[in-house]
């Protein structure tokens, strides 16, 4: 099973990300030795008081962000399912060891994409795109917005196709449009593993953290403790979304 994943992830993404110890090479390790199994049942437990059927997954799949050219979130790993309820669950797990949340705060991305339209390609769309995810989370406030401006871009932009994404894998493959029906919960385990690389650089790590608090505190979620997680939830666009943040050793 190791081996597959490892093929899958190579064909989709660059090769030398596949290193012993680093992010993608400990997720699907994770997974192949049944840990990872049992970690996503027991955060499954926590939050639903049940494991969750789970029909289908893939790695490294990419969600749509919005109609706009590129349009894409690369999820590191993707499941589809039902929740003891009945109701259709998305889950994008994204796997960290040092691995910041990209370089850009929200207002970065949104200044880049504005310098882009004005010195070399009016027709870009990369500052309204910005302003949309913003928007969308933050209720309606605008990437200079104090309250928001540095915040990491890359979790907004990983929450907000979250949010969008499609009951099933083959409904994820369609257009994204008012028609396409989307998940009715939303799972986000944001899962650092603990390896030797892992202790390169404790300052990193803690910031990383930070980062990821700064987020879910700005979003206002609810957050509670149970079994071992911190668990933050926050209803967006209607639908309930789960969010986590778990060291966990291999």
């Amino acid at each position: 099973m190791f081996k597959e994943w490892e093929r899958g992830f190579i064909e989709v993404d660059k090769k030398t990300h596949w290193r012993e110890g680093y992010s993608a090479y400990s997720l699907g390790h994770f997974f192949s030795n049944g840990k990872g199994e049992q970690w996503l049942s027991s955060l499954e437990n926590a939050i639903f008081g049940s494991t969750l059927q789970h029909v289908e997954g893939r790695i490294e799949h990419a969600s749509k962000l919005d109609g706009f050219r590129g349009g894409q979130r690369m999820q590191d790993l993707a499941i589809w399912g039902i929740t003891p309820m009945g109701q259709s669950c998305f889950i994008g797990i994204e796997a960290k060891v040092l691995e910041p949340f990209g370089d850009a705060t929200v207002y970065d991305a949104y200044l880049a994409g504005v310098e882009e339209r004005e010195k070399c390609n009016p027709r870009s769309k990369k500052a309204e795109r910005v302003c949309q995810v913003a928007g969308f989370l933050f209720e309606g406030k605008h990437p200079e917005d104090n309250e928001i401006k540095d915040l990491r871009y890359q979790l907004m932009h990983y929450f907000k196709a979250s949010v969008l994404e499609a009951p099933s894998l083959e409904e994820s493959k369609k257009t994204l449009n008012n028609n396409r029906p989307k998940a009715e919960v939303i799972l986000l385990p944001i899962l650092v593993f603990n390896t030797a690389h892992y202790q390169d650089d404790p300052k990193l790590a803690e910031d990383n953290h930070k980062d990821f608090m700064a987020f879910v505190e700005a979003l206002k979620c609810e957050r509670r403790s149970v079994d071992g997680f911190e668990i933050y939830h926050k209803i967006i666009d209607g639908r309930n979304l789960y969010a986590v943040y778990d060291v966990v050793d291999l």
